[in-house]
């Protein structure tokens, strides 16, 4: 169990990377209008601050023990989704095998 101590250190951290979070997202978009506003005919060179700004993040965020809770939010990849789909995939089968095939209703 954690201290409170502790508690408010990881609740600290995760305001740090929420806040610069915000700071990407405005600064990015500020960087695309400038570069819509006078530089459209040349590379879009906005490319480069949000892909190295964005690895900095997902590292701040690996490093902060956040990855596995956003991993958790994505569905399919969650232990109880392999179990559903595992229960769903074993329910057709079984479905598949009960129906008989009746080629001879034909003749």
């Amino acid at each position: 169990m954690l201290t409170e101590q502790e508690v408010r250190r990881k609740v600290k951290g995760l305001r740090r990377f929420y806040m610069d979070l915000i700071s990407y997202a405005l600064v990015n978009v500020l960087l695309i209008v400038i570069w819509l506003a006078f530089d459209r005919s040349g590379t879009f060179w906005p490319k480069y601050v949000i892909v190295v700004w964005g690895f900095v993040l997902m590292a701040k965020a690996y490093w902060l023990g956040l990855l596995p809770l956003f991993f958790y939010h994505i569905s399919f990849l969650t232990p109880e989704w392999e179990d559903k789909k595992v229960d769903e995939m074993m329910g057709k089968r079984s479905l598949q095998r009960k129906v008989p095939l009746r080629r001879d209703m034909k003749k």
